[in-house]
């Protein structure tokens, strides 16, 4: 009874009452089929029986009934757990966006309540940051050297080796004949643009190979510089500055500027801008065309030119050693600094720290923060024709046949030695500039331009809203689009970029100041109202004339009275003093109320002092 009690609860399904029932009943008792299974567990461990009697339906109100969202009687979700934004100093420092600080409150409430969301988004922005943090696997790797190696030591060919397919070829080398190149990646490292110094230009794109446009100019050819995309580039000519799309038809010929040397173009602003032998720094709008802003350095033709990715501060080298730092809104430099003995012959920022190269054979790092020079390196055998700093730190110089790649030279301990580095005999390095977001670095020399792999250059992650590597037609055009609409005005660019959104007190003070008089002004002009509800009849501004007429001219008298001279009072004492004489007065005339003749009074009753007295 026990063993059939247990097979009975693992049926799957009792059978009908009636002849089917009866000969299931039958054949599971007849051929024993019970009884040759195997043995199984108590019904107790595996199914609860729950007695019918017990049982009953649940109402609709209870079944609509819910307990924090959820059933009446499920078990509650573990909370989600929580970042604490205490334990992520380091992650906040890295993406924090200047100042984390809360705003300080004014006067002006609104001003107040929109400051403070402002902070808020901003502070969620970072902290959403952090935690996506741990989904960004990848990782820059850099050459590590084992015992006594140097990673100085190795060479392309060993890098090439050791590295994958993929990367491998993106190391590629053109030997051409039209003089020293000058190279420049777009923004998201796709294509690469590259000018010969007789007149060749040339845009690549870095992954196909494949060749978008090639010219031959015929003409001297001292810059060129990649806008917002590879849809249109600018070359700096012999005279002037002209625009080309990517299919190398010529688009615009500035002419406003004569014998450009140097270019570069601030992305958030829609500016290129220009320098050259005559001493100018232009910025110009590419969107609209026009020509925004037009400076005198007064310092001789510029030797060289680089922005300041933070803020958007043009940084431009001088013949006399000296750089100088240039906004829009200014027409004379914020800041002018002496860095070398000779001509500036290169520069490069990144982050606070500013490069510059002489041609006295050094190249410095300087602390934009206190303007001080941090480190100083020594070329040999000819200055520093060109330097650039990659994503990660990595710095890159061109000095004659020489190319040398440097580790943590931002940091407080100066490095013994270059990281890299290449040589090229019988040619001489004139470019130098890393590929975003890839380890690779674009050289242009005397022979032509070629790439280098440089492990550790590129970040390994990137954001695909500020520049996507590997971005499509209908993305970029997406991209180009919001672009102008969040184009920057060239006012925004100042050396301090905190500064945005402050009042100036002192500003303040003087523009109340300017209404206040402006409106005493106003007020002395306002022609007198005429409808004054019977006020204004004739024989009432009669009488308001007399009153203030007779006002006038006590106050008149009161004044002349008050500050008349004392001659009238001498004359009247020596007449006094004849009379008294003669008529035997005895002096006693001058004692007029305790007040002898000698002194003399003052105030309203001087004039009577002095007088003949009608005798009695």
């Amino acid at each position: 009874e026990e063993q059939a009690r247990r097979t009975l609860c693992f049926l799957p399904a009792m059978p009908k009452k009636g002849k089917a029932g009866e000969a299931g009943a039958a054949g599971v008792e007849g051929k024993d089929v019970v009884a040759k299974t195997t043995p199984i567990k108590p019904a107790e461990e595996i199914i609860k029986l729950v007695d019918i009697g017990d049982w009953a339906p649940a109402t609709s109100s209870e079944s609509r009934r819910r307990q924090g969202g959820k059933l009446a009687g499920d078990d509650e979700r573990p909370p989600e757990p929580k970042f604490a934004k205490a334990k992520m100093g380091a992650g906040i420092r890295k993406f924090s966006r200047g100042s984390s600080a809360k705003p300080a409150k004014g006067d002006n409430l609104k001003q107040n309540r929109q400051a403070e969301k402002d902070w808020k988004k901003n502070d969620e922005a970072v902290f959403r940051m952090v935690k996506g943090e741990v989904l960004q696997t990848e990782e820059a790797g850099f050459l590590e050297a084992e015992g006594r190696e140097k990673t100085w030591k190795y060479s392309q060919s060993q890098i090439a080796e050791a590295s994958t397919v993929g990367v491998a070829k993106k190391k590629f080398n053109f030997t051409l004949p039209y003089g020293s190149y000058s190279c420049e990646f777009t923004r998201n490292g796709q294509y690469l643009l590259v000018g010969g110094r007789k007149g060749h230009v040339a845009m690549m794109r870095c992954d196909t190979m494949q060749i978008e446009s090639e010219l031959q100019l015929k003409e001297t050819v001292r810059a060129v510089q990649t806008v917002h995309n590879h849809t249109l580039y600018a070359v700096a000519q012999k005279k002037y500055v002209y625009m080309y799309d990517s299919k190398g038809v010529e688009i615009h010929c500035i002419k406003d500027q004569r014998y450009p040397s140097h270019l570069d173009f601030l992305p958030y602003h829609f500016l290129l801008v220009s320098a050259g032998d005559l001493a100018d720094l232009h910025y110009r709008d590419i969107s609209t065309g026009q020509e925004v802003a037009n400076h005198r350095t007064k310092l001789g033709p510029t030797r060289s030119l680089r922005q300041n990715p933070t803020n958007g501060v043009m940084h431009v080298g001088h013949s006399n050693g000296c750089v100088t730092m240039w906004t829009p809104s200014v027409k004379t430099p914020v800041v002018k600094m002496f860095c070398h003995a000779g001509h500036v012959t290169s520069m490069a920022v990144h982050g606070d720290y500013m490069l510059t190269s002489g041609a006295e054979g050094y190249w410095k790092v300087w602390d934009l923060r206190k303007y001080e020079s941090v480190h100083t390196f020594k070329t040999y055998g000819n200055p520093a024709a060109d330097i650039d700093v990659s994503m990660t730190g990595l710095v890159g110089v061109g000095f004659g046949s020489h190319l040398q790649i440097w580790k943590d030279v931002f940091n407080q301990a100066r490095p013994e030695a270059a990281y890299l580095k290449e040589e090229y005999p019988g040619k001489t390095v004139s470019s130098v500039r890393f590929r975003p977001y890839e380890d690779v670095l674009g050289v242009g020399h005397s022979g032509g331009f070629e790439t280098l792999l440089v492990p550790g250059a590129g970040f390994a992650n990137f954001d695909s809203f500020e520049s996507n590597p590997f971005e499509t037609k209908k993305q970029r055009q997406e991209r180009e689009v919001h672009q102008l609409l969040e184009k920057l005005q060239p006012d925004s660019i100042m050396l301090d970029p905190s500064r945005i959104g402050s009042v100036d007190q002192k500003i303040v003070q003087e523009f109340v100041k300017e209404q206040e008089a402006k409106a005493a002004e106003d007020a002395k002009t306002v022609k007198k109202k005429k409808k004054m509800r019977g006020k204004d009849k004739v024989g009432s501004r009669m009488k308001r004339k007399k009153l203030k007429d007779g006002k006038d001219g006590r106050k008149k008298a009161k004044d002349r009275i008050d500050g008349e001279d004392d001659s009238d009072d001498d004359d009247g004492d020596e007449e006094s003093e004849g009379d008294g004489g003669g008529g035997g007065g005895d002096g006693k005339a001058s004692n007029i109320g305790g007040t002898t003749a000698d002194s003399k009074p003052i105030g309203a009753l001087g004039r009577f002092y002095g007088k003949r007295r009608r005798k009695t």
